[in-house]
């Protein structure tokens, strides 16, 4: 045996081994045995269901003839040239016939009035028909042409008799006038078995038969409703971890496991959906699961094969569109046939790329092998059971499809793989958030808020965007009496520019006393080639104990002056020449008057609508103060660092000493 065969084998039993130990996980050690032994009490009890007369053998003397004509009704027609069904199953017709096809049986009336006839059709393929008792019609289901509507599932009818119509000793006659969609007639071939009887009797068969049916499709009903709380729970785990992967897993599991619990619960009457909104439904989650298995095998193996991946989306698109218009037609049509010539091909295309891609991470990439395992099986079951290799299993009264269990077992082992790997980003992004509050209480401590200097009243407001930010300020009493105002902006957001301030407040405590434009040089040579594709606007202001102010700018927001933005050279951002010069300007700063120093986030900051703050509402708001304006800003519609800083000059006591300790804002 080849070795890479082996390690296929070998990769497989591992597999099953694995989803064998998650599902004994499922239930505490405590509990396990408790659990296996209600399983087998289930199972034990559900075999012990009494069957009903309905499970009897198909009828026999069962004559057939396509075409449509209300004379054959009439129980003394003669149909004897008309072909019998062996084993009680007549075939549908033609998909190019606009006939139906008729069936009649006689069948002995063994009881007295009130009677009824129960038609218990072995089919679920779309259907319409009309039931005649001795030439009277007595019931119908679905609408027959021209309009066309069927049932999404043949269902068992019991259907009362009028009196007298059938006499206890003789042979009734029953005729079903059954019309196919022409979609699917090539597989409608169907059988029934037909009855008279007490109608009390009828009606107690029907309703042990529906009981039965419902416990027949238990473990379905179970096993998909816990794959959708799976796919749920995962959708949940999504929101919190992220990842695409995560999204798209959560989409299949719950698009996968709708199906099923959409057809039974049409199927079982719990819901009596039309046939054309049972197709809709159907096709729809199938389709979204079926993109969802295309998006998913490409982003767990980060596959590059644009041209694969085209033909695995067009194999998914002819399949559905294909499947919708052969449950949706109503007469034959050429796009009917080329529907009927292009759904198995394009399915099985479908599987065979899902196959061969998996196949290929396994054995050749050698990555994601579990993934690649579960994806496997799949289209394995499905190319088996299509052509006719594998049907359903039966264990008592269960029966379940081995495609079922395949996708149980698969989709389980996708969610513990991929829950798994949402736990683990999970905890990395909790791990990474008790980081960033790290980062910020460390930022917080290097820094002390500003406080107002002997002369000077300081007001000064930070509102981040998010956890760590960009902006900053700082200010620092001068020797003389004055104060130096310092007010940047580092380009980006998040902790890469929290990193940045940290550096330029760092430079900025051990800088010597330096005339504005001076500091702007020197913190500009320190920062280039330090910061990536960034950059830092900066503006630094020095007032004298006189009133006199030296501002300089580099790329920064002009400050305000009694409501006037002052004119001032705005010069090249910091870190991007080296050699860069910066212009100073001159002014005189009055007693009781207010410099107004603001951040980008202030002017752009956006409303609902898209339309921004500006400068006309910042200028006109900059003479109220730091915590008015920055507050008007954030109501308006915050989408960046907000800084406003305002430096008031005031009388005071000249005499007294200034502080030894600059103080210093709160960085972003």
């Amino acid at each position: 045996m080849p070795k890479r065969l082996i390690g296929v084998c070998i990769g497989v039993r591992k597999f099953l081994r694995w989803v064998l130990r998650k599902l004994c996980m499922l239930f505490p050690m405590h509990h396990r045995r408790t659990a296996t032994l209600w399983i087998a009490l289930v199972y034990l009890i559900a075999a012990c269901v009494p069957q009903s007369r309905a499970q009897a053998p198909a009828a026999t003397g069962i004559r057939y003839h396509f075409g449509d004509d209300v004379r054959w009704a009439d129980p003394n027609f003669d149909d004897s040239a008309w072909p019998s069904a062996p084993d009680g199953r007549w075939p549908a017709p033609s998909s190019d016939s606009k006939s139906m096809v008729w069936i009649r049986v006689r069948l002995p009336v063994l009881s007295s009035d009130p009677l009824a006839v129960r038609i218990s059709q072995q089919s679920s393929f779309l259907i319409a028909d009309e039931v005649f008792v001795n030439g009277v019609s007595v019931g119908r289901q679905g609408e027959l042409p021209p309009r066309g509507v069927p049932l999404a599932f043949a269902r068992d009818a019991v259907l009362d008799l009028p009196p007298d119509l059938a006499e206890r000793g003789t042979n009734a006659v029953v005729t079903l006038r059954a019309w196919y969609p022409p979609g699917v007639r090539p597989q409608a071939g169907a059988t029934a078995v037909f009855a008279i009887d007490e109608s009390r009797n009828l009606h107690l068969a029907l309703r042990a038969d529906r009981s039965a049916a419902w416990i027949k499709a238990g473990p379905d009903l179970a096993l998909n409703s816990f794959i959708l709380l799976l796919g749920i729970g995962l959708l949940a785990f999504w929101r919190g971890a992220g990842g695409r992967d995560l999204l798209i897993c959560s989409w299949m599991l719950i698009a996968t496991s709708l199906m099923p619990l959409w057809g039974a619960s049409v199927s079982l009457g719990l819901i009596p959906a039309p046939s054309w909104a049972y197709t809709l439904g159907y096709v729809g989650l199938q389709a979204l699961s079926m993109a969802a298995t295309v998006e998913l095998v490409w982003t767990v193996h980060g596959l590059r094969a644009l041209a694969l991946k085209r033909l695995y989306k067009a194999s998914w698109a002819i399949c559905n569109a294909a499947f919708l218009t052969l449950s949706l037609a109503v007469h034959p049509s050429p796009i009917v046939f080329w529907s009927q010539v292009a759904m198995l091909p394009a399915l099985t295309c479908f599987d065979s790329i899902q196959l061969l891609v998996n196949l290929w991470a396994l054995i050749a990439r050698r990555a994601n092998r579990l993934f690649a395992v579960a994806m496997i099986v799949i289209p394995v079951t499905d190319l088996l059971q299509n052509f006719g290799h594998l049907h359903s299993v039966h264990i008592g009264p269960f029966d379940e499809t081995y495609f079922g269990l395949s996708l149980f077992l698969c989709e389980f082992a996708l969610f513990a793989m991929l829950g798994q790997r949402a736990w683990a980003g999970w905890r990395a992004r909790d791990e990474l958030r008790v980081e960033f509050d790290a980062a910020r209480e460390v930022q917080q401590r290097l820094v002390s808020p500003a406080g107002d200097v002997p002369g000077f009243r300081i007001e000064s407001v930070y509102a981040p965007a998010t956890r760590v930010g960009g902006d900053f300020f700082r200010v620092l009493p001068g020797a003389d009496g004055g104060v130096l105002v310092v007010v940047g902006d580092v380009s980006g957001k998040g902790l890469k520019a929290a990193m940045t301030v940290s550096a330029m407040i760092g430079a900025l405590r051990t800088m010597p006393a330096l005339p504005p434009a001076r500091i702007l040089v020197a913190l500009n040579r320190g920062l280039v080639g330090q910061i990536q594709d960034g950059f830092v606007t900066c503006c630094v202001a020095q007032i004298g104990r006189d009133g006199t102010v030296t501002l300089v700018n580099a790329g920064h927001l002009s400050p305000y002056k009694a409501g006037v933005e002052m004119s001032v050279a705005a010069g090249l951002p910091l870190g991007i020449d080296p050699h860069a010069e910066y212009e100073e300007r001159q002014f005189t700063l009055d007693l009781d008057e207010s410099l107004t120093f603001v951040s980008d986030g202030v002017v752009e900051a956006r409303n609902s609508t898209g339309e921004l703050f500006g400068f006309d509402r910042t200028q006109a708001m900059s003479g109220a103060g730091a915590e008015a304006l920055a507050q008007a800003a954030i109501d308006f519609g915050q989408d960046d660092d907000i800084t406003v800083l305002t430096v008031t000059r005031r009388t005071e006591d000249w005499g007294t000493e200034a502080p030894l300790c600059p103080a210093a804002s709160v960085p972003a």
